[in-house]
């Protein structure tokens, strides 16, 4: 069965809120560690950490329990595509919530402050695992459109890796638009809060988006579908550990650069803002 050219739109644009949010939820939180580095440095950490765990999780999930999400369909294939629909409205509901959470970040951690020893070094621990903490379910998501909507889109066992590596391409671009766009366009003309809860809405759209292609495809009208979640077993073989450990160390190197880079081009640019914006646009470009 033929796949509809309109999903590779659909997760374009979901690569561009993405980054509208990591962008804005940055912001916010310079506002409470009043420095822009740490809060690039947390933005950056609960990012790529729940990126990663949804991606490993739900990876899994949709190998193992893939075929058995269709009933009754010609092609399984296209549950996956209900999955990514109704993953991407949860990540519509569950950044709204993180949004308004951190808009109102400083009032909160001021209210928790009165409660805590004074020490600075507690003080900066606490508000980096909540942020951390409350970052990791709506990133997941995130990191589950990835292995998700390749299941849908992967037809041939021949060529996976053209076919992923184009997915990874256009969720990639439609990244480093999301961020020049959002570091000089859409914070000035409609305001921060304002900005993240636009990609919401964008993320409500995909969802349904996809879910209506998959309605249309299957003549079905069912509207939410996730699979049973589980962590899967973290057992590797020893040549599986060195190749882990090779990644580990390249990602740690290439998000250490972008946090340093960051800093530098704070001294070239007006503001630190567009500093971010064009470094996360220029490292997405390159990657």
């Amino acid at each position: 069965m033929t796949r509809s050219p309109l999903a590779y739109f659909l997760f374009f644009f979901s690569g561009i809120t993405a980054l509208v949010y990591e962008i804005v939820w940055t912001r916010m939180l310079t506002a409470v560690f009043g420095h822009t580095v740490h809060s690039v440095s947390i933005v950056l950490a609960g990012f790529m950490a729940g990126l990663g765990f949804g991606c490993y999780l739900f990876g899994n999930v949709m190998d193992i329990q893939g075929d058995n999400l269709a009933e009754n369909e010609t092609d399984p294939s296209h549950s996956s595509l209900l999955v990514y629909g109704t993953i991407e409205i949860a990540i519509f509901i569950s950044c709204i919530a993180l949004s308004l959470i951190f808009s109102r970040f400083s009032i909160f951690y001021t209210w928790l402050h009165q409660f805590l020893p004074t020490s600075p070094a507690l003080a900066d621990m606490i508000k980096t695992l909540l942020a951390f903490a409350l970052m990791r379910f709506p990133t997941s998501l995130m990191g589950a459109t990835l292995p998700v909507i390749s299941k849908y889109y992967v037809t041939s066992h021949s060529r996976p890796g053209k076919e992923i590596g184009l997915l990874y391409f256009i969720n990639t671009f439609g990244a480093a638009v999301g961020c020049w766009l959002t570091g000089f366009v859409f914070v000035s003309a409609f305001g921060v809060l304002q900005t993240v809860l636009y990609a919401s809405l964008i993320n409500l759209i995909v969802g349904v988006g996809a879910i209506r292609i998959y309605q249309d495809a299957t003549g079905k009208s069912t509207w939410f579908k996730l699979p049973s979640l589980r962590l899967p077993p973290f057992q590797f073989t020893s040549q599986e550990k060195f190749w882990m450990g090779v990644s580990f160390t390249s990602g740690f190197t290439a998000l250490a650069c972008e946090v340093l880079w960051t800093r530098l081009l704070v001294f070239s640019m007006s503001g630190t803002g567009y500093s971010f914006s064009m470094m996360l646009a220029i490292f997405l470009l390159g990657i």
